[in-house]
This record gives structure tokens, sequence and C-alpha cells, in this order.
């Protein structure tokens, strides 16, 4: 783990990667909690908030990816970071709660750059073993973000009472600008030799690509049924623990236990790796994942209330399997992805996902209310079982053939 920070530009791009994590996740915070309780804002403006801050990705990723692909990964990670700074000052000078969601935006735009322009100099600069060191080490962090992170941006927010908490995002945006700058003395600021030229998305090629490689087109259907159970069940977790006796408090116990669960996961990936290929452990992510929903749903349906305690152990089991998953297939990405189709692939993959995150909440939000929560779990956990065996029949009769080389 230790030798991937000799590699010339890694030091910079892992400090870049840990400010821009803790940015996204104290920017969420702070976007919804000054909308809420400095401008008072609506319902429907709350949800319009959210809407236009996370769409820009379901829409404009692939076309990100694809000016990512003829660029220096340098130069996009510098102009995200530069957007992302100038953002964080207009939320802080906000006059009204128009112009506060206009930024906000702007913001979700300026968060595109960054993935696959990491994703590229990730493939660029890191042999093979080095790329599931960094993929294990950059997924710690980002739990440990996903802890304290919010609780960063609610003392930001009390400490300043004001918008002014967005000054720390900005300083953030301008210290990753600083290493984007330095990993350009590295990898330079133009884009490498034979990378892609093409000035839209090709689909059809993405298409092809996926038939002639199955273990990736496996990664993908699993990751995207990660996205699915989890937009599915993820919005109506919180009325399922009121409904069974718990306090609000427990939400953030349960997350801190998916957490927990999601860096064990990482520790031991390696040794997992070393002895079962990434198709099994991508397998197992996603049926253990499934099992466990299902199983949050049938004990909701079973006793009227629920121990924390049992409901804790559940979620480090999920947290785990999840981050399996999504490990395993960032890594597959890096592997299978022609170096020239890198950006724009992985910007399309986190497109569909996104997709999967906002349908999601939708349809589990209408079953809850129809047929009652504990339903919402156990078929998110069935409908994500379903997905992943009849991929894994489909893909192993029809793409039974050797890969592209």
């Amino acid at each position: 783990m230790k030798s991937i920070f000799s590699v010339p530009a890694y030091p910079s791009f892992f400090a870049s990667r840990v400010f821009s994590s803790i940015a996204v996740w104290v920017d969420f915070k702070l976007i919804f909690s000054l909308l809420s309780f400095g401008f008072n804002a609506t319902p429907r403006t709350l949800g319009l908030a959210v809407a236009l801050y996370g769409l820009p990705g379901l829409f404009l990723g692939p076309f990100i990816g694809v000016i990512t692909d003829r660029s220096s990964p340098a130069l996009v990670m510098l102009l995200s970071s530069s957007g992302r700074f100038i953002t964080s000052i207009l939320l802080a000078v906000a006059p009204t709660e128009q112009f506060f969601v206009a930024a906000v935006l702007l913001k979700g735009i300026s968060n595109l750059g960054a993935t696959p322009a990491e994703q590229i100099l990730i493939r660029r600069i890191l042999s093979a073993e080095q790329i599931v060191s960094t993929t294990t080490l950059t997924a710690i962090v980002d739990q440990c973000t996903k802890i304290v992170s919010p609780l960063a941006g609610a003392a930001l927010a009390f400490a300043s009472n004001s918008k002014a908490a967005f000054l720390f995002t900005a300083a953030l945006a301008l210290a990753s600008a600083t290493c984007a700058v330095r990993i350009a003395k590295v990898v330079g600021w133009k884009s490498g030799a034979g990378e892609a030229r093409t000035r839209t998305p090709n689909f059809t090629a993405l298409w092809r690509l996926l038939l002639d490689k199955p273990k990736f087109a496996v990664s993908l259907v699993s990751i995207l049924s990660l996205s699915l159970t989890l937009g599915l069940y993820d919005s109506v977790l919180v009325i399922l623990l009121r409904e069974h006796g718990l306090s609000a408090s427990a939400f953030g116990t349960i997350v801190s236990s998916t957490a927990a669960g999601a860096i064990t996961c990482a520790v031991f990936l390696k040794r997992f790796l070393r002895r079962l290929s990434k198709f099994c452990v991508m397998s197992v992510s996603l049926f253990g994942f499934c099992l466990t929903v299902i199983t949050a749903g049938v004990l909701a349906a079973t006793y009227a209330q629920i121990a924390l305690l049992p409901l804790c152990a559940l979620w480090l089991m999920n947290g785990f399997f999840y981050a399996g998953g999504v490990m395993v297939y960032s890594i597959s990405l890096q592997n299978e992805s022609p170096r020239d189709m890198l950006g724009v692939l992985s910007s399309t993959c986190r497109s569909l996902q996104l997709g999967a995150l906002v349908i999601g909440p939708v349809v589990g939000s209408w079953v809850a209310q129809r047929f009652g929560t504990q339903w919402t779990f156990i078929g998110a956990g069935g409908i994500g079982l379903f997905i992943a065996i009849a991929s894994f029949m489909v893909l192993s009769t029809k793409f039974a053939r050797p890969e592209m080389p």
C-alpha cells in the first residue's frame, strides 16, 4: 500500500481525492441545511434543488466523459476544481433563494469532471496491482469522510449561522486545484497519445464493448442492480425505523454501521481477490447485499418492534457487501475498459447508476405507501436478486466466448 505513494503524481492525486470527497459531502449537507433553515424553503424548492444537484450527471455525464478522454486529466481536474471554487463563492454570497438554487445547479455541473479525470489518471500512472490498492484506500477514506463530513457541515452551518460556511468548501476546491497543477507537472496539459478524438459519445461502440467484454458486462449489471436496490429502499429506511419504535438518532447509528462494514471490506478486499476471481467476489457481494435487504424486510414484517443492535449488525454486513461490489466494479472498469474510452465509459456507467438511484426512491416510496415499508425492502432485495440471476444466466450462455485482447 505504501509503495503507491512513491509513484509520481500519486500523492497529489490522493490529496485532491480527499479534498474533493470532503467538499462533496459538506456541500450536500450545507446546501439542504441552509435551504431549510436559512431560506425556509418549501418542500417543492428542496425537491427542485435535489434534482438540479444530481440530474446534470444523469444527462451530461457521457459528454463530460468524452471531453475528458480528449483532454489531459490534470486539466479537467483543474477546471472542475475551479468550477467548484467559483460555485462555492456564489453559494456563500447568494442574496436570494432563486440565486442560491441556480448556484446549486452550477455546483452539480462543476462536480462532473472529477470522476472521469480520476479514472483516466489512475489508469495512466498505476499498475494493475496498484489499482487494487488505491481502490481499497480511497474506499476507506470515502467512508471515513462519509461519517465526519456531515458533522463538519452541520458544525460549520451552526457556527457561522450563515452561508459563509461555503468558504470552507471553496478553500478545499482551491487546494484541489493546486494538486491538479502539481499532477500536470507529471502527466502534462495535453491528452495522451492514441486517446479518443471523438466529439460525442459513441453509444454503439459502448454497446459493442459490453458484448465483447462479458466479464465487464457482469460487473456493470451488478453495480446497476446494487444501485437500484439501494434506491428502492434507502428513502424509506427512516420510516421503517420510526414505525418499529426507534428514535431519530438510530438512523445515524445505522449509517455509521454501514460505513464500518465498508471499511472492513476495504481492508480485506485484496486478500479476497488473491483467493477468488473478481466475478466470484462481485457475485457474493451482490447476493449478500440483497439478502441483507430482504432480511430487514422480513424482520419488519415479523416484529412490531425491532432492537437497534440487530439492525446495526445487519447494516454492518450490508455496508460490507455493498462496498465489495462497488470496489470490484471500479477495478473491473480500470482493467477492462479501452484506454481511449475510459472517461466516457466511466461517465456513462455513472449516469446509468444515477438513473437507478433517481427512479428507485420514486418506486420505493409508492410501494411503501401502498403496501407497507416492509414490502419495499423485501421487493427491493428480491428485484436485485432476480436481475442478478437473470443477467448471469444470459451472460454465461450468450456471451461465453473469448474476450477481445
